[in-house]
This record gives C-alpha cells, structure tokens and sequence, in this order.
C-alpha cells in the first residue's frame, strides 16, 4: 500500500507537466527576398581593394511562415580585393507583430562576366515583440541582377518562443 508521502509526490509530477511551458523545439524555415541598395559609401584601401559600406531594404517572401511578407533592411560592410573578400552585417526582418535581427557573415565572389554573389552564415541576434525570445541560425544565399538591385534565399532552423501549455 502507497504511503501518504508516495501518493503526494505522484500526483505533483503527474500536475508538474501542466505548469510548465512546453519545450520548444527548433522547426525548419526559409525563404526568399528581393532587395535594393538604398545607400554605399566606397573607402578605397588599395590597388583592387576596397571597402562598401552599405544599406539595403526588400522584401522577405516565405508563404506559411511568420515572416512572410516582412519587410528586411540590411546594414553591412564588405571587403573587396580583386573582387572578392567577406561581407559581414545585420539583417533584420519586421513585421506588424514584431521583428528579429540576425548578424551574418560571408562570402562575396565575382566571376569573371562581372556576376556578384554571396553566401554565408547567420545568427538571430535580438527579436521584439511576438517574436522576443527567438533564436535561429542558417544560411543564406544572394545574387546580384545589377550593380543596386538583388534577389537571394535563406534557410536555417528557428525556434520560436515556448508558449505555456495546459490540459483541459
């Protein structure tokens, strides 16, 4: 026969699984954009090399996703030697419900017709609003269809921020 003592303690972990907030888990997600150079200041640093700093806004495309439809600025500094060299940024996503910033950093190359692209590697950063407490990391992948205008695609997983769960 069960003492007193067992019978409190079954039924306070059987109770504890309702109190606490569901484990989030990380979910697949992409999707793709559009995006134009709003702003570049060049800083030349040598023969072949030089530095943009730039400013960029699009929009993000992800039917059945959270961000479908956002609207995406980007901020980031690329260093060119003979055409080639790393970018690195911040990419950030707004909603009406909220927004996320990821820091990113890559690669650009440009071939020898003079196409530019890049990929890379990012990492949500801060998020407001619905979207406080994200966290997700991926890559992505951009080609440029002249020397302002560029489309480009993201994927990664995100982990959306844990809702409390009850039984009913």
């Amino acid at each position: 026969m069960f003492q007193r003592s067992t019978i409190l303690a079954l039924a306070f972990a059987a109770a504890l699984p309702m109190a606490l907030p569901a484990p989030a888990a990380a979910m697949p997600m992409g999707g793709s954009f559009t995006g134009h150079v709003d702003n570049q200041a060049p800083q030349v640093l040598g023969p072949n090399e030089v530095r943009v700093q730039q400013t960029a806004s699009g929009i993000n495309s992800g039917p059945g996703t959270p961000f479908d439809g956002a609207k995406v600025q980007w901020v980031e500094t690329v260093t060119l030697k003979n055409g080639q060299g790393p970018v690195e940024g911040t990419i950030t996503l707004t909603t009406p419900d909220g927004s996320t910033a990821s820091a990113y950093r890559g690669m650009i190359t440009t071939d020898a017709q003079g196409r530019v692209t890049a990929t890379g590697t990012y990492r949500d950063s801060a998020a407001t609003g619905a979207f406080a407490g994200v966290k997700g990391k991926g890559t992505f992948s951009v080609v440029y269809s002249s020397k302002t205008d560029f489309s480009g695609q993201w994927k990664g997983d995100v982990t959306l921020p844990g809702q409390k769960s009850s039984r009913r």
